[in-house]
């Protein structure tokens, strides 16, 4: 109905970590307010694999920070040109422990130290797979 509101998520959806895309979110993809990016490497296994599209909001500077847990892409502090999704496992005064879920093949907080919050580009919302 034109002018109507969308239904408030359930609880089940919202527990959802990472909803497979859905049709709001492929459709925003296309009007230019979600990014995607391919996943290259295990360092978020089993959550993410190779190959996995994910849709990404994108953060704004005076955004605020996205919930602890969430799975956020941001460039590498090291290599400004590579960008890394990590989950957002603290904050301390303005600066982002970003950790892989699959240490054993991340490159992550644990060996750059915490990510200034100017490196991060956006939110992870769901995987096409």
């Amino acid at each position: 109905m034109p002018g109507s509101q969308p239904p408030e998520p359930t609880q089940a959806q919202v527990e959802q970590p990472l909803p497979q895309a859905a049709l709001a979110d492929l459709l925003a993809l296309f009007l230019f307010r979600r990014r995607h990016m391919r996943v290259d490497g295990f360092s978020m296994a089993p959550t993410l694999l190779p190959g996995d599209l994910v849709l990404i909001t994108p953060m704004r500077a005076e955004a605020t920070l996205p919930a602890l847990g969430s799975i956020v892409v941001a460039r590498h502090p090291g290599r400004s040109s590579t960008r890394i999704i990590k989950r957002l496992a603290e904050i301390q005064a303005g600066r982002l422990v970003l950790l892989g879920d699959n240490p054993g093949a991340s490159t992550d907080s644990r060996q750059f130290g915490a990510v200034p919050r100017q490196l991060l580009i956006g939110v992870v919302t769901s995987v096409v797979r």
